[in-house]
């Protein structure tokens, strides 16, 4: 793992991972990252962005939340990068993450979509869904989790997809480990950030102000996903990257969510082709 650096934002600090040097700048965010995810991929040769992994606030060395009152933090998050931006003195970035790690892309394509060269959603996209129809969350005991190996083995993330690739099943097996060990470290009150998080990242109040706000983002857009991903599911991935002016859709039918970590380097590939293409474009 490389240095973790942190930056003060005045209230809070972020706490970061960087790669690569220039003014190529590339950020992500996430509550964790894996080794040799796709986005540290991009901060190395052969591709070399200037690239920002930033711990989001309430993880890892980042400031933690101990408010328990419930929050829109999709929408924090998302403000966390603008401020983490302009306090390195970054003035427009590329974007990617995985999963969560979207929010705060579409926060920014919404909310301030100057500052966006380009945005890889990777592995999950926005909706709108009203508040009744959220799946309830099960209740979480954190007392019971901190430095429970074998709560937190189960807890982390495992692909289940078919493969009998043996290079996907050795990543896959790898990725486990690495995420129950990383849980194995966290504190209490990172298991309990209280995130009453807005899906649709745009305060839309209705499925249709939702599509005419997706309709509005300038932003070159590239949705990549797998086509057997049940959180992200391609049908829906197939009508956002409709309504949005010019986006791309790339599906992997044989992966599913979290593809990205189990092939990073396909995604890193795609995500730096598509930045590439976008400079020029002519779609």
């Amino acid at each position: 793992m490389s240095e973790i650096k942190t930056v003060s934002l005045g209230d809070i600090t972020l706490a970061y991972q960087e790669f690569g040097s220039g003014d190529n700048y590339l950020i992500s965010t996430q509550n964790f990252f894996l080794s040799g995810c796709h986005m540290e991929l991009l901060g190395k040769p052969p591709y070399g962005y200037h690239t920002f992994l930033v711990y989001m606030r309430g993880y890892g060395r980042s400031t933690h939340i101990t408010d328990p009152t419930p929050r829109n933090y999709n929408a924090i998050w998302g403000e966390d990068i603008i401020r983490f931006a302009q306090a390195l003195n970054i003035p427009s970035f590329y974007y990617t993450g995985v999963s969560h790690g979207n929010w705060a892309g579409w926060h920014i394509a919404f909310q301030k979509p100057e500052l966006l060269r380009a945005f890889v959603c990777v592995d999950g996209i926005v909706h709108y869904r009203q508040p009744s129809q959220d799946p309830p969350h099960p209740a979480i005991d954190p007392d019971s989790l901190v430095g429970n190996y074998e709560a937190l083995e189960k807890m982390a993330w495992m692909e289940n997809w078919p493969t009998q690739n043996p290079q996907r099943l050795a990543r896959r097996a790898a990725n486990h480990k690495e995420h129950t060990e990383i849980l194995m470290g966290r504190a209490r009150e990172e298991f309990t950030v209280p995130n009453q998080g807005d899906m649709s990242c745009c305060g839309a109040a209705s499925e249709e102000e939702f599509y005419k706000r997706l309709s509005q983002i300038p932003v070159p857009v590239l949705i990549w996903e797998g086509g057997l991903d049940p959180l992200a599911k391609p049908e829906d991935a197939l009508k956002v990257a409709q309504a949005i002016p010019g986006a791309s859709l790339l599906t992997y039918q044989h992966l599913g969510h979290g593809g990205a970590d189990e092939c990073p380097e396909i995604a890193a590939r795609d995500c730096d082709r598509f930045f590439q293409d976008v400079e020029g474009r002519i779609l």
